[in-house]
């Protein structure tokens, strides 16, 4: 049994689903990807039983042929190839890929030793477009937690309200939460979706997709035509995020970002990732100071800022990735009067915001 394909029909959904069979060594067969080749449509299909991963194929064959091939070793032999159709020879546990001077014969397993494809039913659907859905989560991911046993935590936050959707991030230290506008949303109760999914959907969506996402019981489906992904979601009850927003934080500063990030460079030059920087605000200054066991910096940057002078030690990664990910030129500093939750959010866009609990020391 024979396939002619274009190498570039194979190539671009196997450099996307290829990494998520690398992910469970400790049942082999799930390194495979299944790949379907058939008269009314043909697919490629990854899982290692928390995702499920399948990519649509423009292709049509003559007769049903399915093989189960080693995602890795596919992808890297596809990488190499030139750009001209590839032919593809089934023979009984072995496939051979010839294309010009180039021959490759490959083991191959049973297909039918590889778990079923499963689906949800295509009930609840939430439209979004993908560089909403990459922008939640490249915005918020960030911000979850690190530690397994908070399980809920390491995963993001999302709930939809009408023409609005709302994904936040938290670690009990920090938060990020936006809030986007989009058309069509319909109020659906809040789902927390794995980190690593979250990592998946930045590989395979992209920002011009639209993006059909079908909420179940205690999974979600994201559909953009070509491409689907099927995720287990985290169960169990996310912390009310919307009570922990300071209210009456009055001391409010304004900040270049630049300027801003710049200075927290200068100091971690001499502090390790996660040490303490201190940030007083008088003046219309800002200081930021620390100390390590190989000397101490300070660094003074003019801000704009009404308020009573304060000073709060917080954990210097937290504020370069806050300020890292803000998209906006200046950056607004919400601080009540005695160390407690402060929130950072851009002034062109407020309605993404960054809440960060400063360290007691």
């Amino acid at each position: 049994m024979n396939i002619i394909i274009g190498k570039n029909i194979l190539y671009d959904p196997v450099t996307k689903l290829a990494p998520i069979s690398e992910k469970r060594s400790t049942m082999p067969i799930l390194s495979n990807l299944f790949i379907s080749f058939g008269s009314e449509k043909s697919y490629i299909y990854a899982n290692d039983l928390d995702i499920i991963a399948v990519a649509y194929l423009d292709f049509q064959s003559e007769e049903d042929i399915n093989i189960l091939i080693n995602g890795r070793r596919f992808y890297e032999i596809l990488r190499e190839m030139n750009e001209e159709a590839i032919e593809m020879e089934l023979m009984e546990n072995t496939l051979k890929i010839k294309q010009k001077n180039t021959e490759y014969i490959l083991s191959i397993q049973d297909p039918n030793d590889f778990p079923d494809m499963t689906d949800i039913e295509e009930t609840n659907e939430v439209k979004l477009d993908g560089d909403i859905l990459l922008e939640l989560i490249d915005k918020v991911s960030f911000a979850t937690s690190k530690d397994e046993t908070r399980y809920l935590l390491t995963g993001m936050y999302m709930e939809g309200k009408e023409n609005t959707i709302i994904a936040v991030g938290t670690d009990g230290f920090r938060m990020a939460l936006l809030t986007r506008e989009t058309e069509g949303m319909y109020d659906f109760e809040g789902i927390v979706i794995p980190q690593k999914t979250l990592q998946e959907l930045k590989r395979i969506i992209d920002e011009k997709d639209k993006v059909s996402l079908f909420i179940g019981e205690n999974n979600i489906k994201f559909s953009t035509g070509k491409i689907m992904l099927i995720s287990k979601l985290l169960e169990g009850k996310f912390p009310d995020f919307k009570n922990v927003l300071p209210e009456k934080n009055k001391n409010i500063a304004l900040i270049d970002k630049k300027l801003f990030l710049k200075g927290l460079k200068k100091i971690s030059a001499i502090v390790d990732k996660y040490e303490l920087v201190n940030l007083s605000m008088y003046n219309n200054i800002m200081e930021l100071k620390a100390e390590s066991d190989i000397g101490s910096a300070k660094e003074l940057i003019e801000i704009e800022y009404n308020g009573k002078d304060i000073s709060m030690n917080f954990n210097i990664n937290y504020l370069m990735e806050m300020v890292t990910h803000a998209n906006t030129e200046m950056i607004i500093i919400k601080a009540p009067d005695s160390p407690g939750a402060t929130i950072f959010t851009g002034k062109e866009d407020e309605s993404y915001k960054n809440i960060i609990m400063p360290v007691k020391i």
